[in-house]
C-alpha cells in the first residue's frame, strides 16, 4: 500500500467538505453560515456550483464563477467546480439542450484555464497556485433520466478533453450518482456504462455516489451490504471497469427519521458512515476516497427540513449532533492519512501523522468478522505513551501503555470505535 498511498499523501481533513457555494449567492448570508459550518468542523474543502455558466445561447462565461471563488479564497476553502445541468432544462422555452462535445471541450477549457490552480484568477489575484483541480457537471442524471445517454457520454468526453488540454493532471468526474444507493442500480439507469470507456482510459478518474443512509431504504445498522465500498464493487463490475479508479461523495448523511430519531442513535450511525466514506478502498487495497462531503452541513430544518439537516441554528451557525461528530473525526484525525484498510475481515483501518496513530474498529454485526461486543486487544506501538478510545460521544478511556506490547479495552456492541495512540 505504501506504493499507492504516496500518489496520494493529502490528509483526512483536506478530502471533507461541503456545499453547495453556489456562485449566484456569493457575499451573501447563506453562504457565510457554510463557511462558518466549514471552519467549524475544521474541513478544508467545498463544492461550488453554478446554474450560469453559460447563457440560454450557449455561450461558456466563466467570469459567473469570480465572485465566489475570491470569496472561497479569502475563507481558505479550495472548491472543487460542479457545472449544474438537470434534463428538464432541455423542455424549456427556450430549450436548452446539454450540448455538443465541443461546446463542452470550450466549458472544460476556459474554466480550467481561469479557475485551475495557477490559473488566470490566481494571477490577477496573486493567489499563488492555488485554484481548482476537480471539476464535475450534470449532478444526479440518473434521477430523472431524460438526458440522451449518447450526449451524455459525449458532453462529459468534451469537458474532460477540455480540461486536459490545460492540465492533464487535473481531475474530471461526472456529477453524483443517486440509483445505486436509492434504487440498487449499479448502472445508474444507463448513465454510468455510457462514461465506461472514459473511466477505463483514464478521462474520468471516477465515480461520484450519493449516499444517503435511511433506517428503511439503506440501513447501515445492517451490516456492509448497506456501505459505500458495496455500491462502489457492484458499479465497478457492472460497467465493466478495468482501471482502478477512485471513489468521490460529494453528498452523503444518516437521516433522522422514525426509527433514528434518537441523538445517540443518529450520532453513532453518522460516525459509522463518516468512515464508511472515507475508508472506500481500491483493487490493491489502497485508498480510493478523494472527497468525501455530507450533505449539508449549514442547513438547519427550516432550510432542508429534519432529516438531513447538519445545523441547529444559523447566523451564527450551530452544529447538531452530525456536525459534531464530524468535527470530532477532524480533531483526532484531520492532519492524518492512512496506512492501512480493512486487513482481511476485521473491519478496521489505520491512519499516522503528526506523532500518533488511530485505529478505527467498526464493530457492528455485518460489519467485521471478529465477535461484536467481545474485548478489543490491540498491539502498542514501541514509542507509545498512552491509549485513548473515543466512540461517537467523545473520550470513553485512556490507559497508559508505555512499555507495553498489547492494550485490550471492554467493548458494547454495534457502535464505531476509534483507538488513538500517543
Amino acid at each position: 500500500m505504501a506504493g499507492a498511498q504516496a500518489q496520494d499523501e493529502r490528509t483526512l481533513r483536506e478530502r471533507v467538505g461541503g456545499g453547495n457555494l453556489l456562485t449566484h449567492l456569493a457575499g451573501e448570508a447563506p453562504l457565510a453560515n457554510l463557511y462558518e459550518a466549514l471552519h467549524g468542523v475544521g474541513a478544508r474543502m467545498g463544492r461550488m456550483n453554478s446554474y450560469g455558466w453559460r447563457t440560454v445561447d450557449r455561450i461558456v462565461t466563466p467570469e459567473d464563477f469570480d465572485a465566489a471563488m475570491l470569496q472561497a479564497y479569502r475563507n481558505d476553502i479550495t472548491p472543487i467546480i460542479l457545472f449544474e445541468y438537470e434534463g428538464s432544462y432541455q423542455f424549456l422555452e427556450p430549450p436548452q439542450p446539454i450540448g455538443s462535445y465541443d461546446h463542452w471541450y470550450e466549458v472544460g477549457r476556459k474554466h480550467a484555464a481561469r479557475f485551475g490552480r495557477g490559473g488566470t484568477w490566481a494571477k490577477e489575484n496573486n493567489a499563488g497556485v492555488w485554484g481548482v483541480t476537480v471539476f464535475t457537471a450534470i449532478n444526479e442524471p440518473d434521477v430523472q433520466k431524460t438526458i440522451p445517454l449518447d450526449q451524455y457520454r459525449d458532453a462529459l468526453a468534451g469537458l474532460a478533453d477540455g480540461v486536459h488540454s490545460v492540465n492533464p493532471d487535473f481531475k474530471v468526474v461526472p456529477g453524483g450518482f443517486a440509483t445505486c444507493n436509492s434504487h440498487g442500480d449499479p448502472t445508474f439507469r444507463g448513465y454510468g456504462p455510457a462514461i465506461a470507456d472514459l473511466l477505463n482510459d483514464g478521462r474520468l478518474d471516477g465515480l461520484d455516489f450519493h449516499t444517503y443512509y435511511h433506517v428503511q431504504w439503506y440501513p447501515i445498522e445492517r451490516g456492509r451490504a448497506f456501505s459505500a465500498q458495496t455500491c462502489f464493487d457492484k458499479a465497478k463490475a457492472a460497467l465493466g471497469i478495468t482501471r482502478d479508479i477512485n471513489f468521490y461523495a460529494t453528498e452523503f448523511n444518516t437521516a433522522r427519521t422514525d426509527g433514528w430519531d434518537d441523538d445517540a442513535l443518529i450520532s453513532s450511525l453518522f460516525l459509522t458512515a463518516v468512515w464508511d466514506q472515507l475508508g472506500v478502498r481500491k483493487n490493491d487495497r489502497s485508498p480510493a476516497t478523494v472527497l468525501a462531503f455530507p450533505w449539508n452541513l449549514a442547513d438547519t430544518p427550516r432550510v432542508d427540513g429534519l432529516a438531513y439537516a447538519m445545523a441547529v441554528g444559523e447566523n451564527p451557525w450551530k452544529p447538531d449532533v452530525r456536525s459534531k461528530v464530524l468535527k470530532q473525526v477532524l480533531d483526532l484525525a484531520g492532519d492524518m492519512t492512512f496506512v492501512e484498510l480493512d486487513g482481511p475481515g476485521s473491519g478496521t483501518m489505520t491512519l499516522e501523522g503528526d506523532g500518533a496513530r488511530l485505529i478505527v474498529l467498526q464493530n457492528r454485526e455485518g460489519w467485521t468478522d471478529r465477535v461484536v461486543g467481545e474485548p478489543w486487544t490491540v498491539a502498542v506501538p514501541p514509542w507509545a505513551t498512552s491509549a485513548e478510545l473515543w466512540g461517537w460521544d467523545g473520550l470513553r478511556e485512556t490507559q497508559a501503555v508505555d512499555g507495553m506490547t498489547s492494550v485490550t479495552f471492554q467493548l458494547s456492541g454495534n457502535e464505531t470505535y476509534m483507538l488513538k495512540y500517543k
